[in-house]
């Protein structure tokens, strides 16, 4: 069952790179530059938290989620895709930290080393802006990347208390056809919460067919609650954000995404050291 579940896993992380070879040529070739910092080159002071840089928001994720691993590997039945692709929002906000080695306050451009996208990162104390905005020169892979379409990704992450946000576009002709909203937050109590959510205009053979999907995850020791759920209103669907609803727990996200019109496909955790799918 772990090897399905990391097969999967190794899958959906190649689709995810795949879907940018239609980048721009834009930028000098090999790895990411970096410029001047346009605000000075003094270090950032550190953050209360331990964290500097994104890879350390997602190294704190991964650590919890190393403690639950074989728990959630030991499943009895399919693997369930909802409880490891959302930290894959990671995957592209790393590549940032590359742009600022030094974690010096200011702005800084360069090359995403992955995506190929032209990008930046700014820090100012200890908050972190970044993004890209490009428009792809071929097509990628898939009906949902095609040549011309506008790709953008815009997020943020405060240091303190650990509070990471990251949203992705993909317009065509002035419309969105892809779209992702991804939030992640560290707890008092060291534990982490997370709200995935993705909408699509078509579906993978190209045909108009709108949906969109939103997860919750809370991970911590010995525990990793989820809602997984789904929906028909596709790249235009409403975010949903820690800052509005606050901590959300289980319970509250389930009631909430019912109030909002999505379908609940499956909720669980684990208790008694085993994963656990609601009934």
């Amino acid at each position: 069952m772990k090897k399905k579940t990391m097969m999967l896993i190794v899958l959906v992380g190649a689709a995810l790179l795949f879907c940018a070879c239609g980048k721009s040529p834009q930028g000098p070739a090999g790895g990411s530059s970096t410029a001047e910092p346009a605000a000075g080159p003094e270090s950032a002071a550190p953050a209360a938290t331990g964290l500097q840089k994104i890879s350390d928001m997602a190294n704190a994720w991964n650590k919890l989620y190393g403690q639950n691993e074989k728990v959630i590997n030991d499943y009895e039945g399919m693997p369930i895709m909802g409880l490891v692709t959302p930290p894959l929002a990671f995957a592209s906000a790393v590549q940032f930290d590359i742009m600022n080695p030094n974690n010096q306050n200011g702005r800084f451009e360069g090359k995403m080393m992955m995506a190929g996208y032209r990008g930046f990162v700014e820090r100012s104390g200890a908050r972190l802006t970044f993004g890209y905005d490009d428009t792809l020169a071929k097509d990628g892979f898939g009906p949902a990347a095609k040549a011309g379409d506008r790709v953008t990704g815009s997020g943020s992450l405060a240091l303190d208390p650990g509070y990471f946000i990251w949203e992705t576009t993909s317009e065509r002709a002035g419309k969105k056809t892809d779209r992702s909203y991804t939030e992640f937050k560290r707890l008092a109590d060291g534990s982490m919460v997370c709200l995935s959510m993705g909408g699509r205009l078509v579906d993978f053979r190209g045909n108009e067919n709108p949906g969109d999907d939103v997860i919750y995850l809370h991970n911590g020791a010995g525990r990793y609650d989820f809602v997984i759920a789904k929906g028909k209103t596709g790249p235009g669907f409403q975010s949903i954000s820690f800052a509005e609803k606050g901590d959300l727990t289980k319970e509250q996200a389930l009631e909430l995404f019912k109030a909002m019109g999505y379908t609940i496909e499956q909720s669980g955790g684990i208790q008694g050291g085993k994963l656990v799918v609601d009934k």
